[in-house]
């Protein structure tokens, strides 16, 4: 199911051609489909959303501390502050239930104030973590969003030039650009994409986002 969402979510970015990732103010937002497996006694990745067991009637769960029973196909939804400048909205519907574990599909988003991407090599530890499909139309001179890549424009007969990255600095379509850092100072991000584009005025990108953050 997810890889479903996760294609028609893609092919409808790229058609489009715009880029729902980067909030306003110079804020990021980070969204797309996902799925979740929580195991019992666990929450949610970031929200108050705890899987307590199962029982005769479904899921017992516990939502901001409130009880509430679900069964297969029922939502779990929540929004709040998963720690300072950093905003989370799930919206998930359960689709399996079982002793020790909830598996879970939905929509994620993770909305960043004020970000200062620094490079370096992000914390896989962090308990809070959500991959989501990404796609950026970066103009000549921009900053691809949450990096420290700039793309330069084409140089013939070697690709897009890249500023801003260790080594080569040149992709042709279909090349991946990958970059590790640094957001907030407990958020960072880990951005694989590949080329689908280029001329003298954007680049087109496609991938994926994997943002982590410690509460």
């Amino acid at each position: 199911m997810t890889r479903v969402w996760t294609i028609l979510l893609v092919v409808a970015l790229v058609l489009s051609g715009c880029n729902p990732f980067a909030g306003g103010s110079g804020d990021l937002t980070y969204a797309g489909p996902t799925e979740l497996t929580i195991a019992a006694g666990e929450f949610v990745p970031g929200t108050r959303i705890q899987f307590v067991r199962a029982g005769a009637d479904g899921a017992e769960v516990l939502i901001d501390g409130q009880k509430a029973t679900k069964k297969v196909g029922d939502s779990l939804r929540w929004s709040g502050q998963v720690t300072d400048g950093v905003a989370l909205k799930v919206n998930l519907r359960i689709l399996h239930i079982s002793e020790d574990r909830l598996i879970t599909s939905g929509l994620v988003n993770l909305s960043i104030k004020h970000p200062s991407p620094q490079p370096g090599e992000a914390d896989e530890n962090r308990p809070v973590r959500y991959t989501v499909p990404v796609t950026y139309k970066v103009n000549k001179g921009d900053l691809l969003p949450g990096t420290t890549i700039r793309y330069a424009g084409p140089e013939e007969e070697k690709g897009a030039k890249l500023e801003g990255i260790e080594g080569y600095p040149f992709r042709a379509i279909g090349d991946s650009i990958l970059w590790e850092g640094t957001l907030r100072s407990n958020v960072d991000v880990s951005l694989n994409v590949r080329v689908l584009f280029y001329n003298d005025s954007f680049m087109q990108v496609l991938g994926t986002a994997t943002i982590g953050v410690t509460p």
